[in-house]
């Protein structure tokens, strides 16, 4: 499996928004995104109301976590602080898993040596095979 690339991450951004699907992030429950305008900005909707996120500040961060091969909550904080979010939204993209020593961290299945233990976009609990 290729690890995912910015265009995985803008798809979801696309599909989150036309479903308005919902999801939790680590100080939030419900979260979506309530507009996307492609390049420029996205709205997101939480508990704590709403927020305009640029997209030049996902990209970055996105980068960030392609620089590192993982990031954790902390590695997400600039630009925007909006950390939550971003750990949440880049959880969700296929090919992006927890790691399997340190749960708060996220890292692309390719490099974790883990492809296919959990299912396409979900970064949740993974049963490892004995």
């Amino acid at each position: 499996m290729a690890a995912p690339r910015w265009e995985d991450v803008d798809g979801l951004i696309t599909r989150l928004c036309a479903t308005r699907g919902n999801f939790a992030t680590e100080t939030s429950d419900n979260n979506s995104i309530a507009q996307y305008e492609p390049g420029v900005r996205l709205m997101h909707e939480s508990d704590r109301g709403p927020r305009w996120v640029a997209i030049d500040d996902v990209q970055e961060c996105w980068a960030t976590f392609e620089r590192l091969g993982s990031v954790n909550r902390q590695d997400l904080l600039q630009p925007g602080f909006c950390s939550a979010f971003m750990f949440a939204l880049f959880a969700q993209v296929d090919g992006v898993v927890r790691d399997p020593v340190e749960p708060a961290r996220l890292t692309f299945a390719a490099l974790s040596g883990r492809a296919g233990l959990t299912a396409p976009g979900t970064a949740g609990p993974r049963v490892v095979p004995d």
